[in-house]
């Protein structure tokens, strides 16, 4: 039996590259993805549309949907934090002022306290 490239060799190239893309660029969406190429490939297969090919990337799925699975059951999801998301706010430290300082607001300015 002969090795069908598209087929045999593409699909299983597709998956892991949709995983690595997924898990650089946007870590939160890497489960659902691996999720989808799962559901996808089976169900198109079913339905006799795309043929070995979607079979084969249901196939090439199954053990990144079983890790994903094993991991939310275990109790947490693996994956990679972007140092993007925490950069968002700034640092701690960078908000402590340099020594005590008066702040007058003008509102409050003319209040007497007795």
């Amino acid at each position: 039996m002969a090795i069908r490239i598209v087929e045999d060799v593409v699909s299983p190239v597709a998956v892991s590259a949709v995983d690595m893309l997924t898990l650089e660029y946007a870590p939160d969406w890497n489960e659902w993805a691996t999720y989808a190429m799962l559901a996808g490939g089976y169900v198109a297969s079913a339905l006799n549309f795309g043929g070995n090919m979607a079979k084969n990337i249901g196939i090439a799925s199954l053990p990144l949907a079983v890790r994903s699975i094993r991991d939310r059951v275990k109790g947490g999801v693996s994956g990679k934090v972007s140092s993007r998301r925490l950069s968002f706010r700034p640092s701690a430290v960078a908000q402590l002022p340099q020594g005590i300082r008066q702040t007058v607001v003008p509102e409050f300015e003319n209040i007497k306290v007795s």
